[in-house]
């Protein structure tokens, strides 16, 4: 197993927000392989593996291990196939995963709300504001050029409407030909992938292909990043591009008007997004063309991935609170490009705005 490869060495111990927050090794990226080649070593200790089955749900699946790696040790595949053979062999450990896998499995979405509801909150908000939206819905027989994946929190969560009202009125204002999913949208699977569920996952990809293709999209953007990843990786869309918007928003606008900025900002980094799928000069690229001045923080984790918020909650509060107390950005609003980043930005009282919202305003959208 690529686990051999591991020196012990260390290197990943000081960086894993895990580590950080609670201190012990068992917590680190070194500490769970050394339970992993203990085990192999141990057949049969259940208490053991009890231990080594929890260890592997309280990280976030940030990759910082797997990138400062020395040896090259594939990190991130082995804490897949690990969650995936710890819920197999223990599933009563697990149970309280199952309202999940259940939404997921009746209503495809991670909040158990019906199905068609995913167009009806924010397009009920925003079809004043918008009035071309409600035509934007996808329905069988639409196609356009450009497909818009909101994923379930974007969709569900009115604490983001804001970055819907700005990316729509964007899309407007640069006539792009775009349909959102809408109703007919599942949830993109990673929720499931992310506890090892390849065959779950699966289900739910191959409707999204089947639509997508259906409307003869070239490219299918999302403000996700676990979304983006599901699609860029694991839909098997046929000529078929998927995009970050801060990409698909960097490639269209050459030039955006100077932004007229008024408060401290600072840039936080979505995991996902810079280190598993390599999206680094676009944000950067769209806050220089628009003048922004802001600090980069450091290259770490909001400890809302890998679905820690809901396998462990308190550590997942204990990274958000480390993170931002040792950044010092209280007094400053912090950027992002992720909507569970800033769900998580929100829970420590920040103030925050995806970079859209920037744009936007730049645009001559409403502050």
């Amino acid at each position: 197993m690529s686990y051999e490869k591991c020196v012990g060495c260390g290197s990943c111990v000081k960086l894993c927000p895990m580590f950080d927050a609670m201190g012990e090794e068992q917590f680190s990226p070194r500490g769970k392989l050394y339970f992993l080649q203990v085990m192999d070593l141990l057949e049969g200790d259940e208490e053991l593996g009890k231990e080594f089955r929890r260890l592997l749900f309280q990280c976030t699946l940030c990759g910082r291990c797997e990138e400062t790696c020395s040896s090259g040790v594939n990190l991130l595949e082995i804490w897949h196939k690990q969650r995936a053979a710890a819920v197999e062999k223990a599933p009563e450990e697990f149970a309280y995963l199952d309202s999940l896998r259940n939404a997921l499995a009746n209503v495809r979405n991670i909040y158990g709300l019906a199905m068609e509801d995913r167009a009806i909150y924010w397009l009920d908000e925003l079809v004043d504001e918008i009035p071309e939206l409600e035509e934007r819905v996808y329905e069988k027989g639409k196609t356009a050029e450009t497909m818009v994946f909101l994923g379930c929190v974007m969709s569900f969560r009115g604490s983001q409407i804001d970055v819907l009202r700005s990316l729509f009125r964007t899309l407007e204002r640069l006539k792009v030909d775009y349909l959102v999913l809408g109703a007919e949208e599942f949830c993109c699977g990673h929720p499931l992938y992310l506890m090892g569920d390849d065959k779950g996952a699966d289900e739910l990809r191959k409707h999204n292909k089947t639509v997508i293709q259906d409307a003869e999209a070239k490219n299918v953007v999302t403000c996700c990043p676990g979304c983006l990843i599901q699609l860029k990786q694991y839909h098997d869309l046929e000529g078929v591009e998927a995009l970050h918007h801060t990409e698909f928003l960097d490639r269209n606008l050459e030039e955006i008007p100077k932004f007229n900025q008024t408060e401290p900002f600072a840039y936080h980094d979505p995991c996902e997004l810079h280190r598993i799928l390599g999206v680094t000069k676009e944000p950067r690229s769209l806050m220089e063309k628009m003048n922004v001045d802001y600090k980069e923080m450091e290259l770490s984790c909001c400890g809302g991935g890998g679905l820690l918020r809901m396998t462990d909650p308190s550590l997942s509060e204990i990274v958000i609170q480390l993170r931002t107390a040792r950044e010092g950005v209280k007094n400053s609003t912090v950027l992002t490009a992720c909507p569970s980043c800033r769900e998580q930005l929100m829970s420590v009282d920040l103030k925050t705005k995806d970079i859209v919202e920037l744009v936007d305003g730049a645009l001559g959208g409403e502050e």
